[in-house]
């Protein structure tokens, strides 16, 4: 038994240090697996310098006015700022890239303290070689080679769910309202820094605010809860009221957004989908099981079938953008069929495929399903669509919200860690 247990150890040891050193060698190779890594880059150089050379009210006058150069980014500059006075290395454009690169080392460690606080039972071992995943992530690499800048909202994100838990906890075991408060501070900062980083992340907030609301019986804690956020979104709303937009005005303009892009919303949850693979394939008796062929699914199918149905048969403009993002489901109908319309049958029969699954699979987790929504929401108004939008972040969201104690076993994650692998080969593959 002791040497079973040793031998899982020595293993999980070794996953934990393949993944790293693929991590290492992906940037000493300048690997640009999610493709365009390198082009964002001087994007965000270019930005960064801005920041650097000129005051920080004519920095951000230019994220509107793009009176010093165009802003070609579509986050709030928030991460800018913060390289402009606490990163030493940001005047220098290869020292700049190693330090970002440097930073994101870190990320899986702190995803590891986060998933040790919700998998209490769980092998530490077991969880680290789980968090070493996000080495593999095509995504998450990208951003970290080439400076994209993304994953500080991730930082915050994790941060956010260890807080978050921790608060759970106190609910749960009924301790003292000062530590509980404590925790909703922290949780509250964090879950607002996201949204600083990443406008999509708005998410996080929502959802600890409609917990809180459900579930928290202390009328202060609610009111600390409240209050913080209104505190803390007022930057955030004076940017977007000066901008006059969620994103800023240059990119606003270049992606037509306000258009309404309802065909995404397939590819939003086939993108979903494809993290639930793996799961499928080794929970697929349980999910049969679990599946009630009753009278509302098949009322729910068949308006699916008939808004899909409508969808199909709308000519969808994208505005010039038809050949980019839409995740793997676009890039797999166009490598089967040449022919167009061949390609759309197939991708609307996953379509359906995927949104049946997807939402049945998660509908036990009403945050992941608040999630499914909300991202298909942003779907609808957001061209193009791109995987990177969704990975890391279901990785992350699977983990903290979905898995329970006895499905994060070993062989879910030896699973796991071979199904990332072997999608960081293929799409390294795919973009040399």
């Amino acid at each position: 038994m002791q040497e079973s247990t040793d031998t899982k150890k020595i293993f999980y040891i070794f996953l934990i240090l393949f993944s790293v050193t693929l991590y290492l060698l992906g940037f000493i190779l300048k690997e640009d697996s999610a493709g365009g890594g390198a082009i964002d880059f001087n994007h965000t150089w270019n930005n960064q310098k801005i920041f650097d050379e000129y005051s920080l009210t004519d920095s951000l006058e230019n994220t509107k006015s793009s009176k010093i150069l165009p802003f070609k980014n579509s986050h709030f500059p928030t991460s800018y700022i913060l390289n402009k006075y606490l990163n030493p290395f940001s005047i220098n454009k290869e020292a700049f890239r190693k330090s970002i690169f440097i930073l994101n080392l870190f990320l899986p460690l702190i995803l590891l303290f986060a998933l040790k606080n919700i998998y209490k039972k769980e092998n530490i071992y077991l969880l680290a070689a789980y968090s070493s995943i996000l080495y593999l992530s095509p995504y998450f690499r990208t951003s970290a080679y080439w400076s994209s800048l993304e994953n500080y909202g991730l930082y915050c994100l994790i941060i956010s769910i260890y807080f978050f838990s921790k608060y759970r906890n106190c609910l749960e075991y009924k301790e003292n309202i000062q530590l509980k408060n404590f925790y909703i501070s922290w949780m509250t900062f964090f879950s607002c820094g996201c949204v600083y980083f990443d406008q999509k992340l708005l998410f996080i907030p929502l959802i600890y605010f409609v917990y809180l609301i459900k579930f928290e019986k202390n009328i202060n804690s609610k009111i600390l809860y409240l209050i913080l956020n209104l505190l803390l979104a007022i930057p955030v709303i004076s940017l977007v009221l000066y901008w006059g937009s969620i994103i800023p005005p240059h990119t606003a303009n270049t992606r037509s957004v306000g258009n309404f892009y309802f065909e995404q919303i397939g590819y939003s949850i086939s993108i979903i989908f494809f993290y639930l693979i793996l799961y499928i394939l080794i929970n697929y008796r349980k999910i049969i099981e679990n599946l009630n062929l009753n009278k509302s699914f098949i009322l729910y199918s068949v308006t699916i079938s008939s808004i899909l149905l409508i969808l199909y048969f709308i000519d969808h403009n994208y505005n010039g953008w038809e050949d980019y993002g839409k995740g793997w489901l676009h890039k797999l109908a166009v490598k089967i069929f040449e022919n167009q319309n061949y390609q759309k049958i197939f991708t609307y029969i996953i379509f359906f495929i995927t949104i049946m699954m997807s939402i049945n699979i998660l509908k036990r987790e009403k945050i992941l399903i608040f999630f499914i929504f909300y991202m298909c929401g942003i779907s609808i108004i957001t061209n193009p669509i791109f995987q990177e939008y969704f990975d890391p972040l279901v990785f992350i969201m699977l983990s903290s919200f979905f898995y329970k104690n006895s499905e994060l076993n070993d062989k879910f994650v030896i699973t796991a860690y071979l199904f990332s692998l072997a999608f960081l080969i293929f799409t390294n593959i795919y973009y040399l």
